[in-house]
């Protein structure tokens, strides 16, 4: 037992050891993308062409489109926004209950759990978990012909505008106004004495702060999962609507990575929520816009196979965390 018990510690390590190699070379492809986003908007002859254009302000609340009657020069509201992800993301590498550079250092002797004690960490590793799921989804569906669509031929310049505004618009709409915000009416009868703006921005950390979470903790479930659920199928059904560019697969995708963003958002916040859905939009994107467009680094292929690789050993890992007790039991 004493040896069985040191070879799963020391393959816990390996992992761990595996898993933070690819998450700093991840990281390192991000801040990269962070870069070449700026680079298509505004020094590529697509950029040029959008100059000066403007288009309307819109955003989601409780998963409905709002267009507000105000408009802005493209371009300045995607470096506007992009400012907004530079920020979140040096947040989130400092938050929680390590610093990202803590975790990478300590995941060797602390095995494969400590990479969910740091926000940025954990939202690569979820986003990594969910490109995983919705590739394979993809897979299945095509193989017995049902279509997911794809983004029409645009100007790329501008389709990195657009992609990179929909993180912030979607995930108010999807998770803080659907889960946050009725979650937040109903704890209002429990007396937790947890502040509404602290609770919308990161729902169970902030409940588990409140010196009674001991007494409604039991019921925490049975708030959240049927708002994760329901929010992520009206997030399948919005990629579907009517005037969408996609078609029916997308639901099912839409929906596997809506669950994902809302378990990101409940247990870490809002910030980790928004950059899972900008890994989805704006960084694998702009790897592939830029080599599109500008010159072939091959980047976003191999930032795909890292992507990849994380996201699947992280599902076997916790896969076999999960059945091997059970297993035993049954021995």
């Amino acid at each position: 037992m004493e040896k069985l018990g040191a070879h799963k510690k020391t393959l816990n390590s390996l992992l761990a050891l595996a898993i933070s190699i690819l998450l700093i070379l991840i990281v390192a492809t991000i801040i990269f993308s962070f870069i070449l986003g700026p680079y298509i908007v505004f020094n590529t002859e697509e950029g040029r062409q959008i100059e000066g254009e403007i288009d309307y302000y819109y955003i989601f609340v409780v998963g409905f489109l709002l267009v507000f009657p105000f408009s802005a020069v493209i371009q300045q509201q995607f470096i506007s926004e992009w400012v907004m992800y530079i920020a979140i993301f040096t947040i989130l590498s400092f938050s929680g209950e390590k610093t990202l550079t803590k975790v990478t250092k300590d995941s060797y002797r602390e095995g494969v759990g400590s990479f969910f004690r740091n926000d940025l960490s954990a939202a690569i590793a979820i986003f990594s978990i969910t490109a995983v799921l919705v590739l394979a989804v993809d897979i299945v569906q095509t193989g017995v012909g049902i279509p997911s669509g794809t983004l029409p031929e645009t100007n790329s310049a501008k389709l990195v505008a657009t992609i990179t505004h929909a993180p912030l618009s979607e995930e108010i709409g999807f998770r803080l106004s659907i889960i946050g915000l009725f979650a937040l009416l109903t704890i209002r009868g429990w007396r937790t004495g947890v502040p509404a703006i602290e609770f919308l921005l990161t729902p169970l950390p902030a409940l588990k702060k409140s010196q009674s979470y001991v007494n409604f903790k039991g019921r925490v479930w049975h708030l959240f999962l049927p708002l994760i659920v329901g929010s992520a199928l009206f997030f399948g059904f919005a990629h579907i609507a009517p005037g969408s560019v996609w078609e029916i697969g997308k639901f099912s995708e839409a929906t596997i990575a809506g669950l994902m963003l809302g378990i990101a958002y409940v247990f870490y916040g809002l910030g980790v929520a928004i950059m899972v859905h900008w890994a989805f939009n704006y960084y694998t994107n702009t790897l592939y816009l830029f080599e599109e467009n500008v010159y072939n680094l091959n980047l976003s292929t191999f930032s795909d196979m890292f992507i990849l690789a994380l996201g699947t050993i992280l599902i076997l890992y916790y896969v076999v965390k999960v059945l091997l007790p059970r297993t035993k039991k049954e021995k």
